[in-house]
């Protein structure tokens, strides 16, 4: 081999090495890439909210579907019987386009929610209708009127009925839970009669938490436990409520 010949193979050997250099640096070795894929393919840590949502039996947009055995009821355009104000004055409780207007300063009442679900184990639907009592233009409170509505016998029969406080006084609607023929009302404050109000130190800052359980006896849903937590007062004069339905 002359001269001109070993440069050339040199020349040859050097372009190669770098060839394998680059192509290394490029292209991990399999080790390394099988690792990282194995690292990719961990599962996320489920975080306390996806915990709760996934508890649930789906979106309550679910449970607005109208039953079949419902098509006739109509609760936008529905009486649900005389109301009585704390001042001794009576209404007949009736909505016309899920509304009611009242005179003076008694307010107005409104359909809110309309879910149904099988609440009371036959295998049949049930209604339950929120609606809402506001007493002033500017408020940002309310009253809430909750009920559970049953078909018997092609009618309506109301199996519970449930009038809250509200958020600026005491007693507002913090959730309703429902499942397994069992109803959990969650309140703000301490209320042991229903829709009794009390005035904090401020107005929409209520303390503690009141957790009333019903369950149904066959005919209707009847109180079984009401009980008190203590909590700090907290500002509700933005609070939404939540019905979860198991």
């Amino acid at each position: 081999m002359d001269r001109s010949e070993r440069k050339a193979l040199w020349l040859a050997i050097a372009a190669g090495s770098l060839f394998i250099v680059t192509l290394a640096v490029a292209h991990p070795p399999t080790e390394r890439k099988h690792k990282r894929e194995h690292t990719s393919l961990k599962p996320p840590v489920p975080t306390k909210h996806y915990e709760r949502e996934s508890a649930l039996v789906g979106p309550n947009d679910v449970h607005r579907d109208v039953p079949e055995e419902f098509r006739n009821f109509d609760f936008k355009n529905h009486r649900y019987g005389v109301y009585k104000f704390p001042n001794g004055a009576e209404t007949d409780l009736t909505l016309y386009n899920s509304e009611l207007g009242l005179p003076d300063d008694l307010g107005w009442f409104s359909l809110k929610n309309v879910y149904y679900t099988d609440v009371t184990g036959d295998g049949r639907p049930e209604a339950i209708v929120e609606l809402s009592h506001v007493k002033c233009d500017s408020c940002y409170d309310g009253a809430t009127l909750l009920y559970i509505f049953t078909l018997r016998s092609g009618k309506l029969q109301n199996i519970w009925q449930y009038e809250t406080g509200s958020y600026a006084y005491g007693c507002g609607f913090k959730s309703l839970a429902l499942q397994n023929k069992q109803v959990v009302l969650e309140l703000f404050g301490r209320c042991p009669d229903g829709a009794k109000e009390y005035r904090g130190s401020k107005e929409y800052m209520i303390e503690d938490l009141t957790f009333a359980v019903f369950l149904f006896d066959g005919g209707r849903f009847v109180t079984k436990t009401i009980e008190f937590m203590p909590e700090p007062a907290q500002d509700l004069k933005y609070y939404e409520p939540e019905v979860l339905i198991y």
